[in-house]
């Protein structure tokens, strides 16, 4: 188990799965989050978190540090591993947008990719939609490295999918200039 200031980040457990399909069911986290249907997804739908958790090399359970109220979760997944690339997805309750939260999360895991895990590079995929959420991986040091071009059908319209990393040269530089 891990701290930041106001959040613990912790492995999942079974009873975490509930959570995950009560978050997973909310239209605005499916729109922001996933390239499939956003439609009601039911119980079996946790073997699919299940299975994104137990294959990543690094997930968290986020929760608020006082109350330990479920926020949201984490995944750091091995998409290259000979070339230490880690694939990052951060999803968070709509209750809980707009708190700085997800900025917390990102510069600890961030940190902690390329400190602890000895990672090169992490990497994403965000809907350009996604106006916060890109401004916010920008804020964090992430550099856009190009689009995929009307890669998703969101509401009666084609959008790009802008793909982003940091590398952990990079993040150094940003750390040594915070000092």
């Amino acid at each position: 188990m891990f701290a930041t200031d106001r959040l613990v980040l912790r492995a999942y457990n079974e009873s975490d799965l509930d959570e995950l399909l009560i978050l997973w069911n909310e239209a605005g986290v499916q729109t922001g989050a996933t390239i499939d249907h956003v439609v009601p997804r039911g119980p079996k739908w946790k073997e699919t978190f299940r299975s994104w958790l137990d294959n990543a090399r690094l997930h968290w359970i986020i929760q608020l540090k006082d109350t330990f109220q479920f926020v949201g979760y984490l995944t750091l997944r091995d998409e290259n591993p000979k070339n230490r690339d880690g694939d990052l997805a951060i999803t968070l309750k709509t209750a809980h947008w707009g708190k700085g939260y997800a900025s917390e999360v990102l510069k600890f895991t961030v940190d902690h990719a390329f400190r602890v895990l000895n990672l090169h590079r992490v990497s994403l995929g965000v809907f350009e939609t996604n106006d916060r959420a890109v401004n916010l991986y920008k804020k964090i040091g992430f550099v856009e490295e190009g689009r995929l071009r009307k890669a998703n059908w969101i509401d009666g319209a084609w959008r790009n999918v802008v793909l982003m990393s940091i590398l952990d040269e990079e993040w150094s530089a940003r750390q040594a200039q915070q000092q």
